[in-house]
């Protein structure tokens, strides 16, 4: 089998395995097979190959981490939409059944929805709060 045919196996299966996992795992090695392939098919010796495959991997590899993993991370960062409770955090709800610390009973409507509620002070039914966070099934609230 020739080398150049070893060496598009090779690109290929970086390639599919990088497409699977998308988290820059292969894709270095993918980039030094594709010139190494290049470079038998031009008639270069296959321990140069090997050793251009080698340094062109660590070459992108580095680059790879340094210059475009942390800009695809923040991107993904950046892109994150709360979709469970969690995204109550921050948002302001109305009591309806009086906060009571002590007892660490209420009610707060937020959004529709009605939640059972808690907070460090004492708060009647009709004030508006914002909630702080969420523990368990409880919204943390807080007085606006």
């Amino acid at each position: 089998m020739s080398w150049w045919i070893i060496w598009l196996i090779v690109f290929v299966v970086m390639l599919i395995i990088e497409a699977a996992t998308t988290a820059l795992a292969t894709v270095w090695f993918a980039a030094g097979a594709l010139v190494a392939m290049i470079m038998d098919l031009c008639g270069a010796p296959h321990n140069l190959q090997i050793i251009v495959m080698a340094a062109v991997s660590v070459v992108t590899f580095v680059i790879c981490m340094i210059w475009i993993r942390p800009k695809l991370e923040s991107l993904r960062r950046a892109n994150i939409q709360r979709t469970n409770a969690d995204r109550l955090i921050g948002m302001e709800g109305v009591v309806i059944v009086p906060v009571n610390p002590v007892e660490g009973k209420g009610q707060v409507k937020v959004e529709g929805q009605v939640w059972s509620a808690k907070s460090e002070e004492a708060i009647k039914e009709g004030t508006k709060v914002k909630i702080r966070a969420i523990e368990g099934v409880k919204l943390i609230v807080d007085p606006v």
